[in-house]
């Protein structure tokens, strides 16, 4: 079963966040990565408010605060974020398209990352049609799975969910992953 104890997250978007802030909380090495600087420095901002805020509402410690925010290095760097990760999650929902999970560049996200990870890591991407294009894109199919944030409950959790060629060591893996951290870390947000 895929071990997950490093996770780059690609977006800075809500879904982007929230993943970070579950993931440092489950104790696991976070890597948010966006490459625009402001962007960045947003996404990073509402992180720490939303941590803030459950600090105040009695969902989080100051503890589990300085373990989120001890937890993720964010960065503008592809590379630093992507490399030695065992899950590369890109949850930009801004960035893909409506045609197969397609960006306006031309190919699947994570396609030019492929490249730059192990060849255990998992890839996962926010929306289904998305994962589907870049399994169909790339020689090992079965690392590919949907990653996403479920609010549904009243409470965020990370969903995660098996396309058509997702190997069930990397579905095992990624689904003891998401208990691990929502666990941990459901409430807070």
């Amino acid at each position: 079963m895929l071990a997950i104890e490093t996770v780059a997250v690609i977006g800075s978007g809500g879904d982007a966040h929230g993943c970070a802030i579950l993931a440092a909380l489950g104790g696991a090495t976070v890597r948010l990565h966006h490459p625009a600087h402001d962007s960045l420095d947003r996404c990073f901002e509402r992180l720490r408010f939303q941590v803030d805020l459950g600090v105040e509402r009695g969902l989080l410690t100051r503890s589990d605060r300085q373990t989120i925010l001890d937890g993720i290095l964010v960065t503008p760097d592809l590379e630093e974020a992507v490399v030695g990760a065992d899950l590369v999650a890109d949850l930009d929902l801004d960035r893909e398209g409506a045609e197969g999970g397609r960006r306006a560049g031309g190919g699947p996200p994570l396609l030019p990352v492929v490249e730059l990870v192990r060849a255990t890591a998992a890839l996962a991407a926010a929306a289904a049609a998305a994962a589907e294009a870049l399994a169909a894109a790339i020689a090992h199919p079965g690392r590919v799975l949907s990653v996403g944030i479920d609010g549904s409950r009243g409470y965020a959790r990370v969903a995660v969910a098996a396309i058509a060629p997702t190997s069930r060591h990397v579905l095992d893996g990624a689904a003891a992953w998401a208990d691990r951290i929502n666990l941990r870390g459901g409430r807070a947000g």
